[in-house]
């Protein structure tokens, strides 16, 4: 795309740990990758199941693999990292659980989806209040961004559709209201890209979990939007290098 005028990188479920199924190896080549990457990119955007089971340690670890990323990072919280009460861990080591990150003409939302030891999520009627009010206050020209670990349409490939968000439809019928431009997901380690309306919804592949599905294997996305607004969204495939 031509005169690109803000970059994502999007990795999800990586799943640090040292007890876990993290594959280091596949974390540092991709972050040897962003970190070349020409133009650089704007920001990085983590969806989530940033650890493998909530813990200290995989908090620890996972704070310096971040550390490593030359580049702005955000991240959203995973049914994961809310394992044996790791929502504690994220909200002191990582981040709030939800917040907004204004980048100028860009102005990214991240949503707590998970509910402690529960594989399921939602965002439930607080939140969906709260996107209403903020989404409804932006300036016109403002390129809305929602990141949230859950996936709000199923997702082929990648088994029973038992962990969608609880209350999807109310959330894509927000979506899809507000024109938000993009909404960035992870969860079922499998990468998609789906276009509704004018709304662009993506799902990344794992980055470096071992729990792969088929020959998936391990991805991050690259997202361009260009000065006209349009949306390109590309698959890095990290088992397709060095």
């Amino acid at each position: 795309m031509r005169d690109i005028a803000y970059r994502i990188v999007q990795i999800s479920d990586t799943h640090i740990s040292k007890y876990g199924q993290y594959e280091e190896g596949r974390f540092n080549e991709a972050v040897r990758i962003i970190n070349r990457l020409e133009p650089k990119p704007d920001i990085v955007v983590h969806t989530g199941d940033l650890t493998d089971n909530g813990v200290l340690a995989d908090y620890e670890l996972a704070v310096e693999k971040l550390k490593i990323i030359n580049a702005k990072t955000i991240t959203a919280v995973g049914n994961h990292d809310e394992r044996n009460f790791g929502q504690s861990l994220f909200r002191e080591l990582v981040s709030p659980l939800e917040y907004e990150v204004d980048e100028g003409q860009f102005n990214f939302f991240i949503m707590n989806s998970p509910e402690p030891d529960r594989d399921e999520g939602r965002l439930g009627r607080r939140r969906q209040t709260y996107l209403e009010e903020r989404l409804k206050a932006l300036p016109k020209h403002t390129v809305k961004i929602i990141a949230f670990h859950h996936h709000l349409v199923p997702v082929p490939h990648s088994g029973r559709e038992m962990n969608v968000l609880e209350d999807a439809g109310d959330i894509l019928d927000l979506v899809l209201k507000h024109k938000v431009n993009l909404v960035l997901m992870g969860h079922r380690h499998v990468r998609r890209v789906l276009k509704i309306d004018s709304t662009v919804l993506v799902n990344a592949g794992t980055t470096s979990s071992m729990r792969t599905r088929g020959r998936f294997g391990h991805s991050f996305n690259i997202i361009d939007i260009g000065q006209d607004g349009q949306i390109n969204v590309t698959e890095h495939r990290l088992s397709e290098t060095e």
